[in-house]
């Protein structure tokens, strides 16, 4: 089985090309999601079976508060926790699963199965005001990490790795392999002809999702730009266009997405990893808007901006102008990945289940 996190569609769309290369070893994959990753996940592979499983439910706040805002969701997040190992419980005798893999979900975990854990943050960065916690959440997230069997890690090893102090500052407290960047996308050919001046990718838990997407359509209600706003909604399906020189389109399929991304002059995106995964793997420029205090976002943004890779803005300091001119130079990043990593993990996994 494999599950992703339900914070936005970041942990879903990596764990495509990880379910692609399980497909190919003649695995049985099973999609353990719910909401809008299992939307995504059921249309990448509408021949797997998926099951439900509740997801976290994460609410951002509309403005600042944001860790008290989540250390009042805490008591819920544990409930969920336990309620998804108890499930996985169940799922390992009665369907006699081999394995399990989670991507950032604390209770699938078994003794009774090889359980992977997979990250790109063994690091949690803490908000500025609390950067001393940050070991303590380190320690805690290390705690969760010790019920699994080894971790997987998205990202290359050494300072190239696209995570910076995520993944890099600390070592796993289990065996620890990082195996690759993971996009959906498939390295690009030649650049394609130029179709969009902006293409928006809006993404991201709720209520900061819809912000974002109110903030990009009225900054393009002048028309002056030709642009494709893709909302981010798989269970959606209908297209609707709100001008002549705005697409606005709920969800694209994997190849018409990086269709869309390589025809557009610039990107303008959260700074999620799995989002800039696709873009290195593309090798698109993009100007990052963090979500508001998601501190993993704001340090990414910072962190690639400092390297010379994307420019980025504050989410209340939103200007499109401003984006425009501030891309200049930044040219994003290139990388070659193929999925060698990823291969060698997956089939020792199938090694150890044949013997």
């Amino acid at each position: 089985m494999v599950s992703p996190l339900d914070w936005g569609l970041g942990h879903a769309t990596r764990c495509i090309p990880l379910i692609r290369q399980l497909l190919r070893l003649d695995f049985e994959v099973i999609i353990g999601a719910e909401g809008r990753a299992a939307a995504l996940l059921a249309r990448e592979f509408p021949q797997l079976e998926l099951v439900a499983i509740p997801g976290y439910d994460i609410l951002y706040p509309k403005g600042s508060g944001m860790a008290l805002h989540m250390g009042m969701q805490l008591p819920r997040i544990s409930r969920a926790i336990r309620g998804e190992h108890t499930f996985l419980d169940k799922m390992v005798k009665d369907r006699r699963l081999d394995a399990v893999i989670s991507d950032n979900r604390f209770g699938l975990w078994s003794v009774k199965v090889p359980s992977i854990y997979m990250t790109h943050q063994l690091t949690i960065k803490a908000p500025p005001a609390m950067a001393l916690t940050e070991f303590f959440l380190h320690r805690m997230h290390a705690r969760y990490i010790r019920n699994f069997g080894e971790c997987w890690i998205p990202d290359l090893e050494g300072k190239d790795g696209l995570s910076g102090d995520l993944a890099h500052k600390r070592p796993g407290p289990v065996p620890t392999f990082f195996i690759g960047p993971l996009s959906r996308f498939i390295a690009a050919s030649p650049a394609a002809e130029k179709k969009y001046d902006l293409m928006f990718i809006i993404s991201g838990p709720e209520p900061q999702r819809s912000i974002f997407e109110d903030i990009t359509m009225q900054a393009l209600s002048s028309g002056r730009h030709k642009a494709l706003v893709l909302t981010g909604k798989p269970e959606q399906t209908k297209n609707q266009v709100h001008h002549e020189s705005i697409e606005v389109q709920p969800h694209m399929d994997t190849s018409a997405m990086q269709a869309a991304m390589l025809s557009s002059d610039l990107v303008i995106c959260r700074s999620g990893y799995s989002t800039i995964m696709d873009l290195a793997t593309l090798g698109c420029r993009a100007v990052f808007v963090p979500t508001p205090g998601q501190t993993e976002q704001e340090y990414l943004a910072r962190y690639h901006t400092e390297k010379g890779h994307y420019f980025h803005l504050r989410q209340d300091k939103f200007d499109l102008d401003r984006m425009i001119s501030g891309s200049k130079g930044y040219e994003g990043i290139k990388i070659t990945n193929d999925e060698h990593l990823l291969k060698e993990r997956i089939n020792e996994l199938a090694s150890r289940l044949d013997g």
